[in-house]
């Protein structure tokens, strides 16, 4: 049985897609009796040369020649945006075709809406490659942990953020230099922003918190922040007492009906498995009631990984039973602020003093609070104290702070990751 797909977009992923149907379409054919194969892609310019491109493949600017073709069987969408895109997908699903697409944003804004289009029109929408590229980490919430109860997702999903800090950490790169390097390697883009400002991570967030915990949530409803003030000092702070930078998404079941969600830079302590993902890397860490932790690792992002997403996906829709319907999550969380958190605090001293020193002047109950200590000499600011402290309540973190300050000043504040 053929199935004839409708692509669109045809840059770096829908390329990739292209060669991975070359090379795996016998392989399906025999487990599955399915011959897949591209009818025709969407394309921005008709006069770029595409060497190597199936000349089968009908090539157009004009999307009706997919949208209204009855022998395309199903829709595949790697363009990207949240303009042009959603009317595709939406005209597709009125029109009972199955859809995949690659989108996060798009998945992130209006992922609610379109599930709910799919599921009146009783066929998939399905969207493993908008969260981790090669790790399918949406499959697995949604099959896997049907009969299990999840309590909390973290994680490194953006690779281009953890390549920079895997270099600063490594190689004493500046953060400049990192984002240069990135760019070069294709890791980043002209304009990095989406990546390091945290949005890229953001978005993904919001979309498994939908899945798993039932929120719907905007940008502008979460705690965002970027790297871009991360330094190889802080970077080097950090490392004193044994931990690493990484920006990590978190989110928390924090009440009965609240979660806690956020995008930071985040201390990882070294016997996190966190701890172990480096460069380009992604990895979810899923905490559970009958798993307890358990991390799923592999690569976040590239052609290859992220059209081996979109192929699962293709085969899952043109597998699905008819009157396909997507279930939601039987969770309705709000947003909340989390209860307690570890902090890493790097203090630059007003004066020369021991660590001894500045932990001796607390009281027993704040002493108590600070588990770890240490000094760094800082390139632009002298002598600094380098504190990680227990998981503490917001009250408690202010009070320590206010008195640690006395004499000194704030450099950086960090969450520390819990293990």
């Amino acid at each position: 049985m053929t199935i004839k797909i409708g692509l669109f977009g045809l840059g770096t992923v829908g390329s990739g897609l292209l060669t991975l149907l070359a090379e795996q379409n016998n392989k399906i054919k025999a487990s599955t009796g399915l011959d897949f194969t591209v009818k025709t892609a969407l394309v921005s310019t008709l006069t770029k040369d595409r060497p190597g491109l199936d000349p089968a493949i009908q090539l157009t600017t004009d999307p009706n020649d997919i949208l209204n073709d009855p022998e395309i069987d199903l829709v595949v969408e790697v363009a990207g945006g949240t303009g042009s895109a959603k009317g595709w997908i939406k005209s597709a699903l009125s029109s009972k075709k199955p859809v995949i697409t690659a989108n996060k944003d798009l998945i992130a804004t209006a992922g609610q809406e379109l599930i709910e289009l799919a599921n009146k029109a009783q066929v998939p929408l399905l969207y493993e490659a908008a969260v981790a590229g090669g790790i399918p980490i949406i499959t697995t919430l949604q099959n896997y942990y049907r009969t299990d109860t999840i309590r909390s997702l973290a994680g490194i999903v953006n690779g281009t953020t953890n390549y920079m800090l895997t270099q600063m950490a490594q190689n004493g790169l500046s953060y400049e230099k990192a984002l240069k390097q990135a760019q070069e390697l294709g890791f980043a883009e002209a304009d990095p922003t989406n990546d390091v400002a945290g949005y890229d991570a953001a978005y993904k967030a919001i979309i498994l918190a939908r899945l798993v915990f039932g929120l719907e949530s905007t940008l502008d409803e979460l705690a965002i922040t970027g790297i871009q003030e991360i330094t190889d000092d802080d970077i080097a702070a950090v490392k004193v007492l044994g931990g690493q930078l990484k920006l990590l998404f978190t989110i928390n079941q924090v009440g009965e009906d609240s979660i806690a969600l956020s995008v930071s830079p985040q201390v990882i302590l070294p016997d996190s498995p966190l701890s172990q993902v480096h460069n380009e890397n992604n990895a979810i860490v899923v905490n559970s009631d009958n798993l307890g932790q358990t991390m799923y690792y592999g690569p976040g992002a590239g052609a290859r990984p992220t059209a081996q997403a979109v192929l699962a996906d293709i085969l899952l829709a043109a597998t699905a039973t008819k009157e396909s319907h997507q279930v939601f999550s039987s969770e309705n969380m709000r947003l909340a602020e989390p209860n307690v958190q570890a902090y890493c605090w790097i203090l630059n001293s007003k004066t020369h003093e021991s660590i001894e020193s500045a932990v001796h002047e607390l009281d027993d109950e704040l002493n108590g609070y600070i588990v770890r200590q240490g000094s760094h000499e800082n390139s632009n600011n002298g002598s600094q104290l380098v504190l990680y402290t227990k998981e503490i309540t917001t009250a408690n973190h202010d009070r320590l702070l206010k008195e640690l300050t006395q004499k000194r000043t704030l450099n950086k504040e960090f969450v520390i990751y819990p293990c």
